[in-house]
C-alpha cells in the first residue's frame, strides 16, 4: 500500500505543480514515474521483505531483487524523461508489472508473512490495485 501512498502523493505534487502543463495522463505520468523510482531504491535499503515475495526454489533471490529495483529506478526515469517514446515505456512498465505479478500472488496464496506489511487481506487488495498500474 505504499506504493499506492506514494503514487498518488506524486501524482498530486505533479498535479499541483504542472497544471499549466499536461493533463492528467501527464501528471499520472509523473507521479507513477516517482512511485516506480522509489520502489527501486527500496530494493536496496530494504532487500528481506523484496526476497520474501520469492518462494525459497528461485536462486540468487537476493541478487534478483537488487536486479529488478534498477529495473524499477531505470523505467521510472524513462516515463519521467522520455516525451519520443513514451507509448513504448509506457508498455515497457505493464511488462514489467506483469512479469513481477506472480509474486505478488505468491504472497497472497501462500499467506507469507512479509515484513513491513500487515498480513491477511492485505496481500488480495494488492492483486486487483497492480491490474490498475498495469491499466
Amino acid at each position: 500500500m505504499q506504493f499506492v501512498a506514494i503514487l498518488f502523493a506524486s501524482t498530486a505534487f505533479a498535479w499541483f505543480f504542472g497544471r499549466r502543463r499536461g493533463g492528467w495522463r501527464d501528471h499520472a505520468r509523473r507521479g507513477l514515474a516517482a512511485a516506480m523510482i522509489v520502489a527501486g531504491i527500496t530494493h536496496f535499503a530494504r532487500v528481506e521483505p523484496f526476497v520474501q515475495h520469492l518462494p525459497d526454489w528461485i536462486p540468487a533471490r537476493e541478487a534478483l531483487v537488487y536486479l529488478t529495483g534498477v529495473i524499477e529506478v531505470a523505467l521510472g526515469v524513462a516515463l519521467m524523461r522520455s516525451t519520443r517514446h513514451r507509448a513504448t515505456v509506457g508498455r515497457l512498465v505493464a511488462v514489467y508489472l506483469i512479469a513481477v505479478f506472480p509474486a505478488n500472488i505468491y504472497v497472497a496464496v501462500a499467506a507469507v508473512n512479509v515484513t513491513g506489511q500487515p498480513v491477511g487481506l492485505h496481500a488480495w487488495v494488492r492483486l486487483p490495485l497492480q491490474m490498475l498500474f498495469i491499466a
